[in-house]
């Protein structure tokens, strides 16, 4: 039809210009913009859209005139005043929609204008034809001009297969396709699969292992802002004019298609994505081109990253000459070169997909100029949304490889025959698909149109019709369905009655003999520790004790996750602040005596400038009134948990903070570790050692051969005052009634409350054991014997990071989820 109505305009008979979907959108936008009436629970963009469809479904059900019908409801009042503004804009301006051209083609038909070759039009597999084009069609004919139907219908040998589950079905359609591919390479073989575009990922998974991927090709597209180089592309659009989230920004510094013209740089740009952007300080969960700018400057290892510094700036001061308003076309041109200043990657420099995406995306662009019909002046901002929008709208899909499978729609099968077709999901409830109408359109009107969607009967019958049709698309055709799913048991499709199809078997999974295995005897040994301090202190001794190969990993081969920060302050920075805070605190109060003295005045102020200073680097990087004001709420939270907890300071025996948060290098077993405790208080007893917790904690962690949680009892043996030890705890800085020191001690007066069921009678003989049990450990590692052995399986492997390094089985594993962790040792 638009290749007619082309025709038209070439010969002069026709001067009305066609809208296509962006500008037709843009003009319902406005209309809808401007209704005062309309309220904010729909988008304009969502409004606009509907509106265009309904008024579509009008137009080619030959129900236009009906509009001063809609007087029904407050949304079908509202469409009919958009309605009629739509057609005075287009009336005012000439332009004509393509849900318009059956009636302006048969009206050229009629004064014969209209260009139809003589030897008429020929209508292959079509189902069903809207009333519009029906009308079109007759005329036509009517005209003299001969107007044919085909079906390509061919012999067919029909079956209906039943398989357990949804996952069984595809791999049994996968099953059958090869082994058809394998009795004939040049067959051709369609897989039809109702609601394709939600099932595709786990099609292409299932097919991708079971068949080579160049033998299928999928039909349908997706929309061209979900391709990798087009959603780079506005991403670094996106940049220029705010601020982009953090897992954008990792996206763009892992792309080939960002600052890709230097082939060095991929590296370096993924270590500063793992080890420095995920470990930022950050309040909010984004950076603006600025900030990153500065936050590659400051990188440690800044100098491989020089191109893409460069690039960061050249995108940065493109965008700086943005003008406020400008037309379309304006625009277009002015995202072209941010891309260009970005290192979009160039089509020419990819293969054969990356050019044809580039060229769609030209074509975006193209369209973008397109709405300069009405000549408006538009923001940077506005013509960024509408080119998302075009992206977003614009279905791409490669050239076909002619592959020997496709993978298709129910509607695609058409003009062509299959040697075979396999129907995936023929049950009730995925087939027929429903059909709906348009909520802006009164019911009886659409029941009146026969609208599809309001006629049950009418519904059926094509469904059936096309059902039919696949039925003989291939000579040998097959429709599966699973009898369960997530949501319950499921029959097959009642319009596979009328098929007589013949039940068989799915294929089978093949069995395969196992493989002999050559046993090799592993002779080599493992280098012994390199002299000096062993980095990883403590927390060498609590992975050998939850599993040797972890420790082994993660210290002898640094095997770690990259280290990734939450949003705002995680548990761990609000673990770093409170120690800060304390240690700031103690620094100058030194004792409780002191704290005693202290005005209550006084201790609020000190407080304050300790939390001032815990904060301060939080604080620098804040750059707006949310940050201001997330940090003001970290303020109060740490007032609301550290007053009590001072309070609580005054109730124990009395104490003398000596030290905090010094280092010392010592000598575990063969191990030389660099420690650091929290703090050590002078009681009348002797030292009491103290590990700040603002989790959950208890010292029962600190009991069996193998220990949770081995920091303090470490820190205890290998104390410089291990002889004259008062006493162990975990200081508990909990909101709440949960403050409290809990560990152990000989005598009241180092902790009023200490523990003692299954600790040793007397701290000197838990003092020795521990030393044994943590020697132990420490000769176990230093042995380099990694054996996976976990504490206790599988709940010690549930957060393990080493799994794909492990010998143990992780598919036995439990699902387990990651709790947030809330306590911190700093």
């Amino acid at each position: 039809l638009s290749s007619l109505h082309h025709r038209l305009i070439l010969g002069g008979h026709d001067t009305r210009l066609i809208l296509n979907r962006s500008q037709e959108l843009a003009i319902w936008r406005d209309i809808i913009a401007s209704d005062a009436s309309v309220s904010g629970l729909r988008s304009v963009d969502s409004l606009a859209d509907m509106a265009a469809n309904a008024r579509h479904l009008l137009l080619l059900h030959n129900g236009h005139s009906r509009l001063r019908d809609f007087n029904v409801s407050t949304d079908t009042r509202a469409f009919q005043r958009w309605a009629e503004a739509f057609d005075r804009a287009c009336t005012r301006h000439s332009y004509i929609t393509s849900a318009e051209l059956p009636s302006a083609l048969a009206q050229a038909l009629a004064e014969g204008h209209l260009p139809i070759p003589n030897e008429g039009l020929t209508l292959v597999d079509f189902d069903s034809r809207p009333p519009a084009h029906s009308a079109l069609l007759a005329s036509i004919e009517q005209a003299g001009y001969p107007v044919e139907t085909l079906r390509t219908a061919v012999p067919s040998t029909a079956f209906v297969a039943t398989t357990h589950d949804e996952t069984g079905e595809l791999r049994a359609s996968a099953l059958w396709t090869r082994e058809l591919l394998a009795q004939n390479p040049a067959a051709t073989i369609a897989i039809v699969v109702p609601n394709l575009s939600d099932r595709r990922p786990q099609l292409e998974r299932t097919f991708s292992e079971l068949i080579a991927s160049q033998s299928f090709e999928f039909s349908l597209g997706q929309p061209l802002s979900e391709t990798a180089p087009v959603a780079a592309a506005l991403d670094l659009l996106r940049w220029t004019l705010e601020p982009l989230q953090l897992p954008a920004i990792s996206g763009l510094l892992l792309s080939p298609f960002f600052a890709a013209t230097d082939p060095t740089l991929a590296l370096a740009a993924a270590e500063f994505d793992a080890f420095e952007l995920r470990r930022a300080n950050l309040l909010r969960p984004e950076l603006s081109l600025e900030a990153m700018i500065n936050l590659v400057l400051r990188a440690k290892r800044a100098e491989p990253l020089t191109p893409l510094l460069n690039r960061l700036r050249s995108l940065h001061t493109t965008s700086a000459e943005i003008t406020s308003q400008n037309s379309h076309a304006a625009w277009a041109d002015h995202f072209r070169a941010l891309l260009e200043a970005a290192g979009w990657t160039p089509a020419t420099s990819r293969d054969s997909l990356s050019f044809q995406t580039h060229r769609r995306w030209e074509s975006a662009l193209d369209e973008l100029s397109t709405l300069d019909f009405e000549g408006a002046s538009i923001t940077a901002a506005e013509a960024l949304r509408a080119l998302t929008r075009i992206a977003r709208e614009a279905i791409f899909a490669p050239e076909s490889r002619r592959a020997p499978i496709q993978v298709l729609g129910p509607l695609e099968p058409g003009g062509v025959p299959f040697d075979a077709l396999w129907f995936v999901s023929a049950d009730d409830q995925s087939w027929p698909q429903l059909s709906s109408g348009s909520p802006l359109i009164p019911w009886h009107i659409q029941r009146e149109l026969g609208i599809p969607g309001t006629d049950p009967a009418r519904d059926a019958a094509l469904a059936q019709s096309l059902t039919n049709r696949l039925a003989h698309s291939g000579s040998q055709v097959v429709f599966s369905y699973a009898r369960h799913d997530d949501t319950g048991e499921r029959r097959p499709s009642p319009l596979l009655r009328a098929l007589n199809l013949t039940p068989i078997d799915p294929p089978s999974e093949p069995t395969h003999q196992p493989l002999s295995l050559d046993i090799f005897p592993d002779t080599d040994s493992i280098p012994p520790l390199p002299p000096g301090v062993t980095p990883g202190g403590a927390r060498i001794l609590e992975l050998q004790a939850a599993c040797s190969f972890r420790a082994f990993a993660e210290i002898r081969l640094q095997s770690t996750e990259p280290d990734t920060k939450e949003l705002g302050l995680d548990a761990r920075d609000r673990g770093i602040h409170v120690h800060k805070i304390m240690q700031t605190f103690w620094d100058q109060v030194h004792s409780q005596k002191a704290l005693r003295d202290l005005p209550q005045s006084e201790r609020e102020e000190l407080l304050d400038e300790c939390i001032e200073i815990a904060i301060a680097r939080a604080a620098s990087v804040a750059q707006t009134p949310w940050e201001d004001a997330y940090l003001d709420v970290q303020r109060r939270r740490l007032r609301a948990l550290l007053h009590p907890w001072l309070d609580f300071e005054l109730t124990r025996p009395d104490f003398t903070v000596r030290q905090q948060e010094e280092k010392r290098i010592a000598q575990i077993g063969p191990l030389t570790l660099e420690l650091r405790a929290d703090r050590i208080d002078e009681t009348q007893a002797g030292p009491l050692i103290l590990d700040y917790k603002t989790g959950t904690a208890n010292p029962a962690q600190w009991l069996s051969e193998r220990p949770d949680a081995p920091q303090l009892p470490l820190y205890a043996v290998l104390s410089e005052d291990a002889e004259h030890l008062g006493g162990v705890a975990f200081a508990l800085l909990r909101a709440g009634d949960d403050l409290a020191l809990k560990g152990i001690a000989d005598s009241p007066t180092v902790l009023d409350k200490p523990t003692r069921k299954n600790f040793a009678a007397t701290l000197a003989d838990q003092l020795e054991d521990w030393h044994r049990i943590l020697t132990s450990l420490a000769e176990a590692f230093a042995q380099n014997d990694p054996i996976a052995a976990p504490k206790r399986y599988p709940q010690t492997c549930d957060r393990c990071t080493q799994r794909i390094l492990c010998r143990l089985d992780p598919t036995t594993l439990n699902a387990a989820e990651e709790d947030e962790p809330e306590a911190v040792d700093a």
